[in-house]
């Protein structure tokens, strides 16, 4: 039996069926609790091998399994398709470096649709801790420059921001700019890690490295040293595997 729900909710801000794959905490049905939300993006990758991109998800599920002492969530998993990721996921336009074509530039509409019509379902059919201080948003790679631009521009909605793997260079001029004109105060906490080997390649590595320090450096004199997180995690590699790894110490910095 699947441990998580999947349904799909059309958005009027994207003017397409979204799928949604959701895992409630193992103690819902057992009394009338209500629990903090954490919005992901790339839900296909979180719970089921199965479904994953490719073949292996962050192992949500066995993670909570596995660390009884986990802060108990609600977490809703937002399919970013194919066609739409890059736009959807990254705030600002941008060219991959073998192509014209522009990129980004719809994170506005995606995050509406995450607040304003996704977020009302969720707390109206389930039992949810609503406010900001409980509710947070998480990605990986361009999903984790998605969460980085929440954290500056969405704070009336959510609090706690998961920044994973971030493919910040691809945009690195604008967000910095944009992080310089925001104070975060309305955030609560904020995690940011970097792989040293994310990809093949020793430039392309120094790139992400270079990126995400700069990033930090930004951030940490907006955000309270003690609410601020920033982890170069030695030979992780840009994938599932290694994200699954370092989950249960993000979901213990965010909502402890």
């Amino acid at each position: 039996m699947k441990k998580y729900q999947e349904f799909s909710v059309f958005s009027q801000e994207l003017n397409r069926e979204i799928k949604i794959f959701m895992m409630l905490p193992k103690s819902y049905n057992e009394g009338d609790k209500s629990y903090p939300v954490l919005y992901m993006n790339d839900g296909i990758n979180l719970f089921d091998d199965n479904l994953a991109t490719y073949g292996k998800s962050w192992g949500i599920i066995e993670a909570f399994e596995n660390n009884p002492d986990l802060t108990e969530l609600i977490i809703v998993g937002i399919d970013n398709e194919g066609e739409y990721r890059s736009n959807d996921l990254v705030p600002f336009t941008f060219k991959f470096s073998d192509s014209e074509v522009l990129y980004g530039g719809n994170t506005d509409n995606y995050i509406a649709f995450i607040t304003k019509t996704l977020k009302p379902i969720i707390d109206t059919k389930y039992r949810t801790l609503i406010n900001p201080l409980n509710t947070g948003i998480m990605g990986s790679s361009f999903g984790g420059v998605c969460a980085t631009y929440a954290a500056l521009k969405y704070t009336e909605y959510f609090s706690k921001f998961g920044c994973v793997s971030n493919a910040y260079y691809v945009i690195q001029n604008q967000l910095e700019n944009f992080a310089k004109s925001n104070n975060l105060k309305g955030v609560n906490k904020f995690y940011m890690d970097v792989g040293t080997k994310e990809t093949s390649n020793d430039i392309d590595n120094q790139k992400y490295i270079d990126s995400n320090k700069k990033m930090y450096n930004i951030l940490k004199d907006k955000i309270d040293h003690k609410n601020i997180k920033f982890v170069i995690a030695k030979d992780a590699i840009h994938n599932e595997i290694d994200w699954e790894k370092r989950f249960p110490d993000i979901i213990n910095f965010l909502f402890n």
